[in-house]
């Protein structure tokens, strides 16, 4: 199956309302060497003409986030390129001038990790251009396109049963999700984001534009930023301007996607003894490839007085048919198996890239919008399926969701969810050095999710978080892997690396070494510089990626309660009014 006989280019050049995150805030001293200008960089431009100082409202909606716990950020100055050089030339400024920046590419960061309250917000809005060359089936976007934009060029075409390896949420940024891994509808039937990515363009640490890709050798320079870009690239090695990526054809005869949302309210009578046999049941299964079914847990203090309820958003690479005769397969309750088979509906697979995902992830994209604005707070697990372990989980859920209903009965606009994000099919078939994303074998990317309206409740809601986690990390893989796309603030300075990239991280800090040694992109949770950069060093690095971990044991975390007001109360202190980036320039 081709995508296309002749060679056509087409091109969509769109804004839409950002939100997802390329990454974090960077600051420190310039050595003497690294105040020369970069290769490929002849001369800083004492002023940017191209780059023009946003007015009042356009800052305004530029620093807008949805979770109130950044509701003070407000960085001196954004500015929002439109190329590639005028990227390099910002960051040229800001490693001359020592000032801090962090790159914005639309705002989903879970920590906080785009936002930030000094120096200046690399806002990516405007580099949203995509490409499709139809002959090469190959589709370019640049640094700070969403998915929304790059499923649009597949709709507005018809390009029926091919589609991109993207996001669940059309809002989520491209660079922010394949340089994370990248795990969407149709990575058990595909494989992960990552893995489709031909090539990256990233301006590094010295200015340099460079483009990495998958026919440079893999024990080379550049292959190894390749590899790492694919996992573990958010804020750690450069600003990705453009990424470029395969599209692939769907399982499915003609095109047709099989796709729904149900919610399912148990009954309690039981004490839930329905739901969590069904549950179990359900996350054991040995669904086939084509089949990915998110689920989420929940207690709602604004639904059925918080009691709770589980919502099912069905992807199937194929048709109705089929779908429901794996449904049956299951075995589930049998009301829940019925509702799953009728509230799901075929159709073209353009036509669920531009209506069907948007519907199914409405919660979410009504919550990335700043006018409704609530506090949230996570943490994130991977887990795999077997049985003795999901005995555990479901119980645990169960039984903390129950425990949030009763603490919180007398509050309103409470929500305690679990999200249990599908992976595994062909996002496992990778070994798990072949990109710096480590838990491919994880079955289940579970996070869980904590909002709430009133900032008083923000102690008891961390509190909760924090019991409710130290009950299930042990059931997670290693005892801490967790998701880099879900990451957890609490988690400790000898922590993170491990529960992001497990063995990966010592190959990860030998290529922060050979691309970033002075530590320029530099944050709360980035990759370290390795303690030596010797041979030896190296090769000790590559070959314990290839290592199988052990379980962890226990790491220091930060006290979650010891978070409450942490955020708010510095970023009070920090300026209200937007400065121009000339007057930055001038300051330093």
């Amino acid at each position: 199956m081709r995508l296309g006989n002749s060679h056509r280019l087409y091109e969509e050049d769109m804004e839409i309302d950002p939100n997802s995150d390329q990454s974090q805030c960077h600051k420190r001293s310039a050595s003497p060497e690294e105040n020369k200008p970069p290769k490929r960089l002849k001369q800083v431009p004492k002023s940017f003409p191209i780059i023009s100082d946003l007015k009042k409202a356009e800052y305004e909606r530029a620093v807008a986030t949805s979770n109130l716990l950044y509701r003070f950020t407000r960085p001196v100055c954004v500015v929002q390129p439109v190329e590639a050089m005028e990227v390099q030339s910002i960051m040229c400024a800001a490693r001359i001038h020592n000032i801090s920046f962090t790159t914005k590419n639309g705002g989903h960061s879970y920590i906080g990790a785009s936002t930030t309250d000094s120096g200046i917000l690399l806002d990516m809005a405007k580099m949203n251009g995509v490409k499709l060359d139809i002959e090469r089936e190959i589709m370019t976007v640049q640094g700070g396109a969403l998915w929304g934009n790059a499923y649009k060029i597949l709709i507005n075409h018809r390009l029926d049963g091919w589609v991109v390896n993207g996001g669940r949420c059309p809002t989520v940024g491209v660079s922010g999700f394949m340089l994370g891994g990248g795990i969407g509808p149709f990575s058990r039937s595909l494989g992960m984001g990552c893995d489709t990515v031909t090539s990256i363009s990233i301006v590094l640490a010295n200015s340099e534009l460079v483009t990495v890709s998958e026919n440079d050798p893999q024990d080379s320079k550049k292959g190894m930023l390749f590899w790492a870009l694919r996992g573990a690239g958010g804020g750690n090695f450069g600003v990705v301007t453009e990424i470029s990526m395969r599209v692939l054809p769907l399982k499915g005869a003609e095109g047709i996607v099989t796709a729904g949302r149900f919610t399912w309210l148990p009954d309690p009578k039981d004490d839930y003894r329905t739901l969590v046999n069904t549950m179990l049941r359900f996350y054991t299964m040995d669904w086939s490839d084509q089949m990915t079914i998110d689920s989420s847990w929940f207690s709602d203090t604004d639904v059925q007085n918080g009691a709770l309820a589980v919502r099912f958003l069905a992807y199937y690479d194929g048709n109705e048919h089929d779908f429901g005769r794996e449904i049956h397969k299951a075995a589930l309750d049998k009301e829940l198996e019925k509702q799953l088979r009728r509230r799901v509906l075929p159709e073209k697979s353009t036509r669920f890239l531009h209506e069907t995902l948007i519907a199914q992830w409405d919660e979410e994209v009504v919550r990335a919008f700043p006018s409704n604005g609530t506090f949230r707070i996570y943490s994130s697990f991977c887990f795999g399926n077997d049985m003795r372990d999901f005995a555990a989980i479901v119980q645990i859920v169960k039984e903390e969701l129950q425990a949030f209903q009763q603490l919180f009965r007398a509050e309103s606009n409470c929500l305690c969810q679990v999200s249990f994000i599908h992976s595994g099919g062909q996002a496992s078939k990778k070994s798990r050095d072949a990109t710096a994303f480590r838990w491919r074998e994880a079955v289940y990317h579970s996070y869980i999710m904590i909002q709430f309206r009133d900032k008083w409740l923000e102690r008891d809601m961390r509190g909760f978080l924090a019991k409710f986690k130290d009950r299930l990390k042990p059931l997670s893989m290693t005892k801490q892997a967790c998701f880099v796309a879900f990451p957890d603030a609490s988690l400790g300075d000898d922590a993170y690396e491990k529960a992001y990239y497990g063995e990966n991280r010592f190959k990860l800090q030998q290529v922060k070494r050979i691309y970033d040694s002075e530590n320029f992109f530099q944050w709360s949770q980035g990759i370290k510089l390795p303690r030596s950069g010797s041979t030896k060093a190296q090769i000790a690095a590559t070959a314990a990626a290839k290592n199988h971990e052990e379980e962890y044991s226990e790491a220091e975390s930060v006290d979650e309660e010891a978070l409450t007001d942490k955020v708010a109360s510095k970023r009070w202190q920090g300026p209200f009014e937007p400065a121009s980036f000339a007057f930055i320039l001038e300051q330093f």
